[in-house]
């Protein structure tokens, strides 16, 4: 019960935007969480996903996963100026095998700018440390890119486009990585495929609300969500 008035006190208190979208339903209902983490403002962790649910991280309609911020917020994870609601898959990979992540999307955003990221490709050192993310699946001004590395310095990245004008409507995403290939599907069409052999960190899969902003509130639904 004091989770649930908590949801409904943050949800709230960002305003009707993020209240139009209030469901204080755990995710966990509808959807196999084992194997994620999640990372909200604070910056918190969580680990147990079984029940949990906040401003942040909620059910809508009983079918919808929402993530769901306002940008300025404070409480970021080290290493970036911008506060996220986002799933972190747990098992670590590297390109050599079979990983894929699929989802259906739909994002409603008011961030300024309009920048937001849904999926993510991240990298990891030996150590455990962050290494650049290879991919980012974005929203930019209502058009879908995928955000590629093309090379393990992390100093460059290349933008695909792979869908004008997704708005608020939802699309399929498949990102498969198998024997060193990256192939990125939208809708059932194949748009991107990269050759992935200077690719030298592990990896791991994310997938959520990460905004490129900070300013602004951003809703990202997910009706479908799997990655192995």
């Amino acid at each position: 019960m004091k989770i649930q008035l908590f949801a409904l006190a943050a949800v709230f208190a960002l305003g009707a935007d993020r209240a139009s979208c209030a469901d204080t339903a755990p995710p966990s209902q509808a959807f196999d969480l084992r194997g994620w983490k999640l990372q909200v403002p604070g910056p918190l962790e969580v680990k147990d996903l079984h029940n949990y649910v906040s401003g942040y991280f909620f059910l809508y309609h009983s079918r919808e996963m929402c993530f769901s911020l306002d940008a300025a917020e404070q409480g970021t994870t080290p290493n970036t100026k911008y506060v996220r609601s986002e799933l972190r898959h747990i098992p670590d990979w590297t390109v050599d095998g079979t990983h894929t992540l699929t989802g259906e999307v739909r994002v409603v955003s008011h961030l300024q700018p309009d920048k937001l990221t849904v999926l993510q490709i991240h990298g990891i050192t030996p150590d455990g440390d962050n290494a650049p993310p290879l991919l980012r699946i974005a929203v930019n001004h209502g058009d879908l890119y995928a955000a590629l590395k093309p090379d393990s310095s992390g100093d460059n990245t290349d933008m695909v486009l792979l869908k004008a004008g997704v708005k608020e409507g939802y699309f399929k995403v498949a990102i498969v990585v198998k024997n060193g290939q990256l192939r990125i599907a939208v809708d059932g069409q194949e748009k991107l495929v990269r050759d992935l052999s200077y690719w030298k960190f592990s990896n791991y899969f994310k997938a959520g609300l990460y905004p490129q902003a900070t300013q602004g509130t951003a809703q990202v639904f997910f009706r479908k969500l799997k990655a192995e």
